[in-house]
């Protein structure tokens, strides 16, 4: 490519690029070009009414040292790389910091043109034994700060790239994960909006919603918004994968609605793995039907193509942890929901039934209660089942009451259903019956 805009693609007005390691391109006005007009660069523009776009101006080295431009250089790039792991954005590339030297009418038509929402910048400096990095970002419209954040790393010659890379991911991790400063401020608008006027992206916000405050009402707004948005734009592999998970989460949650659940889980995850293969969302979720198959070897394969494609997404990796713990890959599903539960203090409650159960299986029953305990989602059986099954081990049959009236209430047939419910996401036949005894020793009777 670089040949290419060397000769004969000399005026195009913008380049692309892909960065090492990556897929996705990056967009990028061309400053050599001689017919780089804004109607020109409009007509190259891909539907911005699906991803937002970010642009990531280069860090002014402001250190007096013409060697740190280098340092400025690598860190910019880093940062547009890690966001290319991001797949809900579009990046667009670091070398039109000249086009941004003032807020004018021009300025924002340009940003407009080339559909950027937010724009990533910040600066180099340097005393004698340590460099310091400011980084901010700002909405592209309005010239509002959104996050700032200063970081101080010691300096030597040996780990100039560690400190590029540690700073990149921090950076891009709080902005650009599922619950970071930019999907907030998107869904935020958005909440203004009825489910027929949203895009893709906002869709895509509600389903993030549910998964964190999982209740009757925000399954529903997420499965209207994802088909109203499919409708509009039926090649989004993601929303796709989104749509599949809340019919698999109808059949693994054995709902009264879910005839045929399982049928479109497999139906979709297979349009949407086609669609888009290298997105860790649809990637994950193809991993996720052969959970819910009993597949365990094209689970963990599939699993561990989902976790290369980025292993820095809180949530994501958060979901990828849990469902190896419950497939008997206890060790390494814990350490990756560790992970994801000290990056994002906002991460779903769900996770917690993962880890009480890691708990539970070596015995550690009081632990495992406390795990239990936050494990707080209205409406859902799993909650009063765990707590009950861990009072039940520790002895507190009394305490374990109310518990099992609320499960009882939740799910009126779980006695008759108890090993074959457990088991939809519990994959150790011991295991589940481990969780069974400690039911019966809460008080239940007569489990199957």
């Amino acid at each position: 490519m670089e040949k290419y805009y060397s000769n004969e693609g000399k005026n195009d007005p913008v380049r692309f690029s892909i960065p090492i390691g990556s897929y996705s391109p990056l967009f990028m006005p061309n400053l050599d070009s001689d017919s780089n007009t804004s109607e020109e660069i409009n007509e190259t523009q891909v539907d911005t009414s699906v991803k937002p776009g970010i642009i990531v101006l280069p860090l002014a080295n402001l250190t007096g040292e013409a060697e740190q431009e280098y340092f400025a250089k690598g860190l910019t790039e880093e940062l547009s790389i890690e966001l290319t792991r991001y797949e809900d954005f579009r990046v667009i590339g670091f070398r039109i910091k000249d086009y941004f030297d003032s807020d004018t009418e021009e300025h924002k038509k340009l940003l407009n043109e080339l559909g950027a929402n937010f724009v990533i910048q910040g600066s180099v400096r340097k005393d004698k034994n340590k460099i310091k990095v400011s980084v901010r970002l700002t909405d592209a419209f309005t010239n509002e700060q959104l996050w700032g954040e200063q970081f101080k790393r010691e300096l030597n010659p040996s780990n100039l790239v560690s400190i590029q890379e540690d700073i990149a991911r921090e950076t891009v991790t709080i902005i650009a994960n599922e619950y970071g400063i930019i999907p907030q401020r998107i869904a935020k608008e958005s909440k203004k909006k009825a489910p027929t006027e949203l895009d893709t992206y906002e869709a895509i916000l509600r389903y993030y919603n549910y998964q964190i405050n999982h209740t009757p009402e925000t399954a529903q707004a997420a499965f209207i918004s994802l088909e109203q948005a499919l409708n509009k734009y039926p090649e989004s592999g993601e929303a796709l994968a989104m749509l599949a998970t809340l019919y698999g989460s109808k059949y693994e949650l054995d709902l009264p609605d879910s005839t045929n659940a399982l049928e479109k889980l497999v139906e979709l995850s297979d349009i949407a793995i086609e669609l888009e293969p290298r997105d860790q969302l649809v990637r994950i979720v193809h991993a996720w039907r052969f959970f819910v198959l009993n597949q365990k070897e094209k689970f963990l394969i599939e699993m561990e193509k989902a976790l290369d494609l980025n292993p820095n997404s809180p949530f994501r990796i958060g979901a990828i942890g849990f469902y190896l713990s419950l497939y008997g890959e206890w060790e390494k599903g814990k350490q990756l929901l560790d992970k994801a539960m000290k990056q994002n203090i906002g991460f779903p409650s769900w996770y917690y039934g993962a880890t009480c159960v890691y708990y539970y299986r070596v015995n550690e029953f009081e632990k495992a209660y406390q795990e239990a305990i936050k494990y707080d989602i209205p409406g859902l059986f799993w909650g009063p089942m765990l707590r009950a099954a861990t009072l039940g081990q520790i002895g507190r049959r009394s305490d374990a009451k109310k518990q099992i009236s609320d499960l009882k209430v939740l799910k009126p047939e779980f006695e008759s259903k108890a090993n074959y419910l457990i088991s939809r996401y519990v994959k150790e036949d011991e295991l589940v019956e481990k969780i069974v005894d400690g039911l019966v020793k809460a008080g239940l009777r007569n489990l199957n």
